[in-house]
């Protein structure tokens, strides 16, 4: 995959000069430890030159500032967290989203904040991923039309997706290099051993399945079951295109972020068959200029 580089971003002056005004936003939310009308600056900004750019711009800055964080005198990690939170606001005002719900009103919150402070402890990364794929997952199933309920469970469901990976080998987990076919291997346990341990909590028992299934392909290709089509959950198809499309434009041990235009792509060319093609279209339709609704029932295609 493309190393993200700011050039390949900021192809025109127009681009370049709203780049520039995003980083000396972030760099003073940076220093005054709060957001400076961003929200605002994303709204105009996502209207002038539509919603990709805007998030383009936010995945660009954001790591050219991580890169940067020892310019500041802050803790790496408190940097990060707040750099997480900062992006997912600009990015849900320059998406039209709605105010997130919040998980502490959630019935099982205890039992939801426990696993996820186990995780952040074992790999601090994959917790922030879990938290952005969420969001981006309750985005998805609001444009998809799904009842507020199915959208809270959908978020619930991509929170909840990689607390397997509490249980993967740090050897495999944190590798800093691309895994051999025997890592792999174990890597991929980590959606059943999620069903696993989600199986041990009443309250989240409902999560299992699609935390088991989040990694299965629409053809079939896919783990731990070999699911095909409609024979995969509905919500799992969701947090799968959520997942994938989070884990490109984020940085990994083994690789830089991608833009997420070119993730969007990648998107679109595996529509079909790694992914649903009705959630890929929603995913697509929420970046373009006019919104587009896309019913959730239009994605129970047929497998064959």
């Amino acid at each position: 995959m493309q190393q993200l580089s700011l050039n390949s971003i900021a192809q025109d002056s127009e681009i370049e000069r709203t780049l520039e005004v995003l980083l000396d936003r972030l760099c003073l939310s940076l220093t005054l430890a709060k957001p400076v009308g961003l929200v605002g600056w994303a709204e105009r900004e996502a209207q002038r030159l539509g919603r990709a750019a805007v998030v383009d711009m936010t995945s660009a800055a954001s790591h050219a500032i991580t890169l940067g964080s020892a310019a500041f005198e802050v803790d790496h990690r408190r940097l990060l967290a707040f750099l997480d939170v900062l992006t997912q606001e600009i990015e849900r005002a320059a998406l039209g989203a709605d105010e997130d719900d919040d998980a502490a009103s959630h019935p099982s919150a205890d039992s939801v904040t426990a696993l996820l402070a186990m995780l952040a402890e074992r790999d601090y990364g994959t917790c922030c991923h879990s938290k952005a794929t969420a969001e981006w997952a309750r985005r998805l199933a609001r444009a998809m039309d799904c009842d507020p309920d199915t959208v809270e469970f959908i978020a619930l469901c991509a929170l909840l997706h990689d607390v397997g990976k509490i249980s993967t080998p740090d050897e495999v987990l944190l590798k800093p290099g691309p895994l051999a076919p025997a890592e792999w291997d174990i890597m991929r346990d980590h959606s059943a051993a999620g069903a696993r341990i989600l199986n041990q909590v009443p309250s989240l028992q409902r999560c299992s399945l699609v935390v088991r299934a989040h990694h299965e392909r629409f053809d079939g290709g896919g783990y731990p079951d070999g699911l095909v089509g409609t024979s995969i959950p509905f919500e799992a198809r969701v947090v799968a295109v959520a997942d994938a499309f989070h884990a490109m434009i984020s940085e990994r041990p083994y690789r830089k972020p991608i833009p997420p235009r070119q993730a969007l792509k990648i998107l679109e060319e595996g529509r079909g068959s790694q992914w649903d093609p009705g959630v890929v279209d929603a995913m697509l339709g929420m970046f373009s200029r006019r919104t587009t609704i896309v019913p959730h029932a239009a994605s129970q295609l047929s497998s064959a």
